[in-house]
């Protein structure tokens, strides 16, 4: 039994069949992933746009993911007012780079939205297993109040019922 056998999906997609690409955060950004991350430093006034830097070193896919993700490439799970619209393998990438988090919070790895814009990340300043955090798709960053601690692991984070949006009001 898998740990996230318990909870009710509400959306399945095929489960990852071939593995996940070792350099998937380590590759260098591509031409459209530059363009992207360009448009939102143009957003900023004349030098005041911030440096796009690489994706850390330190940021992997935790096995807990890989392990959702062979079940399920992509979906949905709800349980209360919790609800979990978690990423396919290529779409984190696409999310982290979408949402300039190169910019604002580079160690932090959105991996999944409630349905009201909020993101659960994990979160990689630490050297031990990354914690999981929930940040605002409008305030993304390292400070006090752009972010709030969900809890150590999917399974922890997941069996709470409340809306996430809890944690950070």
């Amino acid at each position: 039994m898998m740990w996230f056998d318990k909870f009710e999906f509400f959306d399945k997609q095929p489960g990852l069949t071939e593995p996940i690409p070792e350099d998937l955060f380590t590759k260098p950004y591509s031409e459209t992933e530059l363009e992207t991350l360009n448009k939102i430093r143009n957003l900023y006034p004349e030098g005041m746009a911030p440096d796009i830097i690489e994706i850390p070193k330190e940021i992997k896919i935790p096995e807990e993911y890989v392990e959702l993700l062979r079940y399920c490439n992509g979906g949905g799970i709800l349980n209360g007012d919790r609800e979990f619209g978690y990423f396919s393998m290529t779409d984190i990438r696409e999310m982290y780079i979408a949402y300039g988090f190169p910019f604002w919070a580079p160690e932090f790895l959105p991996i999944a939205l409630n349905g009201g814009g909020k993101f659960y990340v994990y979160d990689f300043r630490k050297e031990q297993t990354p914690s999981i955090l929930v940040v605002s798709s409008g305030n993304i960053g390292y400070d006090d109040d752009c972010w709030g601690f969900l809890g150590n692991t999917l399974e922890e984070v997941l069996n709470n019922t409340n809306n996430i949006e809890d944690v950070l009001d």
